[in-house]
C-alpha cells in the first residue's frame, strides 16, 4: 500500500467509527432518560436491573467503539512508518502518535481522561437507577 491508500483506508474507518459514536452518544441518552425516569417514578427490581445491563452494555459498546479507533490510528502510524518514503505530514503523524510496535487492540482507553470519562457516564446511568430519591 502507498500514503493515499493508507489515508484513504483511514477516512473510510473514520466515517463508520462517527456513525458508531453517534448510536453510542444516542444509546447514552436513552439510557440516562431510563435511569431519571426510574429515579423520579421507581420501578420494579426487574426494571432496574435490565436498565442497569442496558446500561453496561452501552458503556462496553462505546469502549469497543474507542478502542477501534485508537487502534486505527495506531494500525495507520504504525504503516505509514514502514514505508520507505513518506511526505512531511506523513510523517507529523507518525511522530505524533508514536508507535514503534504493531498496535494491540485494548479495551482500555490510552488516554487516562477517557478513563475517567466513561467511569463518569456509568456511575451516571447506575446511581440514578439504585438512588433513592430524596424527599
Amino acid at each position: 500500500m502507498d500514503e493515499f491508500q493508507l489515508y484513504s483506508n483511514f477516512n473510510s474507518f473514520m466515517i463508520s467509527n462517527a456513525l458508531y459514536l453517534a448510536g453510542v452518544s444516542f444509546l447514552i441518552w436513552v439510557t440516562f432518560r431510563a435511569g431519571l425516569r426510574i429515579y423520579d417514578h421507581g420501578a420494579p427490581i426487574l426494571n432496574k436491573i435490565l436498565v442497569s445491563i442496558f446500561g453496561i452494555g452501552v458503556v462496553y459498546n462505546g469502549l469497543t467503539v474507542n478502542a477501534f479507533l485508537q487502534v486505527s490510528w495506531e494500525n495507520t502510524a504504525y504503516a505509514l512508518s514502514k514505508l520507505d518514503n513518506i511526505s512531511e505530514n506523513a510523517q507529523s503523524f507518525v511522530d505524533f502518535i508514536d508507535v514503534s510496535s504493531p498496535p494491540v487492540f485494548s479495551l482500555i482507553p490510552a488516554n487516562p481522561f477517557f478513563i475517567v470519562w466513561w467511569v463518569a457516564v456509568l456511575l451516571m446511568m447506575l446511581l440514578p437507577v439504585w438512588i433513592k430519591k430524596a424527599e
